[in-house]
């Protein structure tokens, strides 16, 4: 493993620790996001495919 993939590995694992223990939801978001820019930049695991479930037809309203 690369220096720099350990070292940032480490490093986003503290920040999501820190995001634990705040009691600010926007701190804490600031530093899942920083952890998830670090994990992107390691290019470490591929990006996640999600699929999104087509959406349901609507029913025709009907009179009775």
């Amino acid at each position: 493993m690369p220096r720099y993939t350990s070292f940032a590995r480490e490093a986003a694992a503290t920040l999501l620790r820190m995001a634990k223990t705040t009691k600010d939801p926007q701190v804490a978001s600031g530093l899942i996001q920083r952890a998830a820019d670090l994990k992107d930049r390691t290019g470490e695991l591929p990006p996640v495919d999600i699929e999104i479930a087509p959406a349901e037809p609507k029913k025709p309203l009907t009179k009775n």
